[in-house]
C-alpha cells in the first residue's frame, strides 16, 4: 500500500466529527431499505430518464441528507467511512441517486476543508437538519478540464458578489436546493472562489441535459448565470490556481469528491454482479432439476466450471478493489481529522491513495459490467455498463497511473518512527 503505518496511527487524533461513536447500523438499515425500494423499478426509471423528483423526496424523508452533519462532537450522524459505504450500497441499486447523495455529503463537508473557521463552517452548521440537497463541483474533476475553470466569473458589487457565465453539466442541478460551484474572481487568474447559490434565485436558469448515455437519473443540467447575486457569507472559500499554493486541507475537498465517486463506481460493479447472479440462478432453478454433487439446488449446467471460474474472477476483482477503496477512504478520513495540522507530504500521499482507488474501482467496474452482459441473459444489465462508463470516461487511466508512479518514486517518505 502507498500509505504508511503512521497514517493509521493518526486516526487516534482524528476529529470526533470524522469518527463519531454514533452507531452507523441505523443509517445503514435506512439506506438498505431505501436501496431495496429504488431497485424495484430502477430499470424502468432508467429508460424514462425523468428528473428524480420523487426519489430525492424519498432520500430527504429518510433523513439521509443530514446523516453526515452536524459536525459537533457527539452529534448524531455518520462517520466519513460509514457514509461512503452507504453510498456504495445505494449505488448497487441506483447509481444515479447514489451519485447525488455522495456529492451532497462531500459538498456539505467542503466548508470545513476550504475555510474551517470562516463562512464554510458557518454554512455547515446552518445547513444541519434542514434537509437541503446540495449539488455542484468545486473544481475540475479531470486534469486539463480548462473549460470549467473559465466558465464562471465572480465580480464584486456593493452587496457582495455577482456570478456570471455558464457551468459545465452539473449532476443534480434540476433537483438541488443549493449549488456549490467554483468561479474565477474577476481580474485575477490566481484564485477561484467556491460559492453557494440557490438555483431558483433571480439570474439563474437551468438547461436540462436529456438523453444522457448513462447516469440518466441525476437530474443533470447546465446552469446559466446572469449577474446572479452571491452574498458575502455565501463565498465559502478559495482554491489557488497553482495546486502547490492550495493549503493541504483545502486540497482534500476535490479528493473527497473523487473518492466518493470511486465508491459509486465500485457499487455499480457490485450491483451488476448481484443482478447477474440472481438472473442466472432464477434461470437454472426453473429448469428440470438434475442434482449435482450434494446440493439439490444446483443443476449440472449451473455447476459449469467455465461459468464458475468467470464469476470467481469477477467477484475476486470486486473484492480486491473494495480493499483498495476502503484503504484510501480511511486515509482520507484521517487527513480530514487532522484539519489544519495536515501537511503537504501526507496530503500528497492521500492524493496518491485516492488515485489508486479510482484506478482500481474503474478497472473493476468496467470489467465486471461488460463481462456480465456476456454471461447472464437478463434484460437491462446494460445500464450498469453505461453508468460505469459515464462515471469513468473522463478519467485518463494512464495519466492517473503515471501520477501514482511519480509519487511512488519521487515523493519523500517519512521514517516509520516519525510522528503522524
Amino acid at each position: 500500500m502507498i500509505l504508511h503505518e503512521e497514517e493509521r496511527e493518526g486516526e487516534r487524533e482524528a476529529d470526533p466529527a470524522t469518527h463519531r461513536a454514533a452507531p452507523p447500523d441505523l443509517w445503514e438499515q435506512v439506506a438498505g431499505e431505501l436501496a431495496d425500494h429504488l431497485a424495484v423499478d430502477a430499470a424502468a426509471r432508467d429508460r424514462a430518464g425523468a428528473p428524480p423528483l420523487d426519489e430525492v423526496a424519498y432520500i430527504r424523508e429518510s433523513g439521509l441528507l443530514d446523516a453526515l452533519v452536524p459536525p459537533a462532537p457527539g452529534g448524531s450522524g455518520l462517520a466519513w467511512p460509514d457514509a461512503c459505504r452507504i453510498v456504495r450500497r445505494m449505488a448497487a441499486a441506483d447509481s444515479s441517486l447514489a451519485e447525488l447523495l455522495g456529492r451532497h455529503y462531500v459538498l456539505a463537508w467542503s466548508g470545513r476543508l476550504l475555510a474551517p473557521a470562516g463562512p464554510g463552517a458557518r454554512w455547515e452548521t446552518h445547513a444541519a437538519g434542514r434537509g437541503l440537497l446540495l449539488a455542484g463541483r468545486i473544481e475540475p474533476e479531470a486534469r486539463g478540464d480548462r473549460s470549467f475553470d473559465d466558465g464562471l466569473t465572480l465580480t464584486v458589487d456593493d452587496d457582495g458578489h455577482n456570478l456570471s457565465g455558464r457551468s459545465v453539466p452539473v449532476p443534480g442541478a434540476r433537483v438541488a436546493d443549493r449549488v456549490l460551484l467554483s468561479a474565477r474572481r474577476a481580474g485575477t487568474r490566481e484564485t477561484r472562489a467556491v460559492v453557494l447559490i440557490d438555483p431558483s434565485s433571480t439570474g439563474v436558469t437551468t438547461e436540462p441535459l436529456d438523453d444522457r448515455f448513462g447516469q440518466r437519473l441525476t437530474g443533470a443540467g447546465t446552469l446559466h448565470f446572469a449577474q446572479a447575486h452571491v452574498g458575502e457569507d455565501d463565498t465559502l472559500g478559495t482554491l489557488a490556481e497553482d495546486e502547490d499554493l492550495t493549503p493541504p486541507l483545502a486540497a482534500l475537498a476535490p479528493l473527497a469528491l473523487r473518492m466518493m465517486t470511486a465508491h459509486v463506481v465500485l457499487g455499480i460493479a457490485e450491483g451488476a454482479l448481484d443482478e447477474a447472479r440472481d438472473a442466472i440462478l432464477a434461470t437454472y432453478h426453473t429448469r428440470s432439476p438434475a442434482p449435482w454433487r450434494d446440493d439439490p439446488t444446483l443443476t449440472a449446467e449451473a455447476a459449469d466450471p467455465d461459468l464458475l471460474q468467470a464469476y470467481g474472477e469477477l467477484a475476486a476483482a470486486a473484492h480486491v478493489s473494495t480493499a483498495v477503496v476502503d484503504h484510501a477512504t480511511h486515509a482520507l478520513a484521517v487527513g480530514i481529522g487532522r484539519g489544519e495540522r495536515l501537511d503537504s507530504v501526507h496530503g500528497s500521499r492521500i492524493a496518491a491513495s485516492v488515485a489508486t482507488a479510482e484506478a482500481s474501482a474503474s478497472e473493476a467496474a468496467l470489467r465486471v459490467t461488460a463481462r456480465v452482459l456476456e454471461l447472464a441473459d437478463a434484460a437491462h444489465l446494460d445500464r450498469f455498463w453505461r453508468n460505469a462508463r459515464s462515471l469513468t470516461a473522463h478519467r485518463a487511466l494512464a495519466r492517473e497511473l503515471r501520477a501514482i508512479g511519480a509519487h511512488f518514486l519521487y515523493s519523500p517518505t517519512p521514517s516509520r518512527s516519525s510522528g503522524a
